[in-house]
């Protein structure tokens, strides 16, 4: 291997982008010894930067090193071998500061451990403790949804093969691996919108999935989420109604702007990207614009957005308030992530709730220290519930689809 393949591998597993065709290139590079030099001079300003190099002991890297020499893959957790204790005599205090890539599988796996460590608001010793994995697991969510149409038939399209999957009146109805579309065989004639077929797509718990509207305009579903779309757009505006979460790509179409309706709020706009969420059992409906421009509007209350900004409507005082925007945590669940900064517990376990489809029963008032960071949404529930004990505050017991919050 050159040196030039190797830094591109190298630099790709920072990012987290390889696959696991690459990832075997990489541990096989690896195990050939002449790179570890330079693999430890790369560590060690990774460790310098985290604030951890003063804590690193020898016991703690040979046994992290085991893990990569054993082949396991960044995306996975140590399950057998448990890593000794790792004590910080300081908290990260900054989300800026969470190291967001890994070097080596040894800084991968106190970087995993880290994005639950700090704690914003105060500035407390903590201790990270072994990880295990459970054998009996909750597993994460993952492309599930149902398409029920016009007539009243409903298709669970985890269920079934790519292809031709339906048809209503002009509207064909594809599935392509955890994408829905919709295409029209021609443009129905008509002067209003009133009369079309109109269809929905719901996630359930534990659901997600990408949807492509007859205009091309793209959706994204988080979990128990639901739209309402007409099967062809006809007349002056292009309109569909959203519950739970959404993030909207639409298409410009200058002549037929596009309205997104959640709850009390209503999002106008011609071609942007934005992120709506409205989960009943959240305090607000949120608007996040990321590019273009919007309008949201409650009633005689309206507000004009610009990128970065969100609008956040309190359903129960009718108060509807903009201000900047946290992009990356807004969109975090698009990526795969789970984003925190400054969140609660019962916050963060709402979310946990919705993406396993788990039920939260409390033992105990959530504590409500703020916690941050990025969690991935491919880990278990296990796993996240590891990383959410290891601050030494939260503790949790799982009995099936049951997670109690402890004292």
């Amino acid at each position: 291997m050159t040196k030039e393949r190797f830094e591109f591998l190298f630099e790709e597993y920072k990012a987290d982008r390889l696959s696991q065709e690459d990832w075997e290139e990489l541990r096989m590079a690896i195990r050939e010894g002449f790179h570890n030099a330079w693999l430890q001079d790369d560590f060690w300003q990774i460790l310098k930067r985290g604030g951890m190099h003063e804590t690193w002991t020898p016991d703690l890297e040979e046994s992290v090193w085991r893990q990569i020499m054993k082949g396991r893959h960044p995306a996975v957790m140590v399950e057998e071998e448990e890593i000794p204790a790792v004590s910080m005599n300081r908290s990260v205090l900054n989300r800026k500061r969470v190291i967001r890539y890994s070097a080596v599988a040894a800084s991968l796996l106190i970087i995993t451990v880290l994005l639950w460590l700090f704690r914003p608001v105060t500035k407390q010793a903590v201790s990270v403790a072994a990880i295990r994995v459970a054998r009996n697991d909750v597993h994460p969510g993952g492309d599930k949804a149902i398409l029920t149409l016009a007539d009243g038939t409903r298709i669970e399209l985890d269920s079934v093969r790519n292809g031709q999957i339906a048809r209503q009146g002009a509207a064909t109805f594809n599935k392509s691996n955890g994408t829905l579309s919709i295409s029209l065989a021609a443009i129905p004639r008509a002067e209003s919108g009133e009369g079309a077929d109109e269809a929905f797509i719901s996630t359930p718990r534990g659901g997600q999935y990408q949807l492509i509207l007859p205009d091309g305009s793209k959706v994204w579903l988080n979990s128990a989420s639901t739209l309402r779309f007409p099967t062809g757009f006809k007349g002056k505006e292009r309109s569909v109604q959203l519950s739970g979460e959404g993030y909207f790509e639409i298409a410009k179409n200058a002549g037929m702007p596009f309205s997104v309706t959640v709850n009390h709020m209503k999002v106008k706009v011609l071609g942007t990207h934005f992120n709506t969420m409205a989960y009943p059992d959240e305090k607000t409906i949120n608007t996040t614009l990321l590019e273009g421009a919007v309008e949201v509007s409650e009633g005689d209350l309206a507000k004009r957005l610009l990128p970065g900004q969100q609008a956040a409507l309190n359903s129960a005082g009718h108060q509807l308030a903009v201000g900047q925007a946290d992009i990356q945590k807004a969109i975090a669940w698009k990526n795969g992530l789970f984003e925190f900064d400054h969140t609660d517990l019962a916050t963060i376990m709402r979310q946990l709730a919705r993406w396993y489809d788990i039920e939260i029963i409390y033992r105990v008032t959530p504590d409500k220290t703020p916690l941050g960071g990025s969690i991935s949404r491919n880990l278990s529930l296990t796993e996240v519930l590891n990383l959410l004990e290891a601050n030494g505050i939260n503790h949790f017991k799982v009995e099936g689809k049951k997670v109690f919050v402890l004292p």
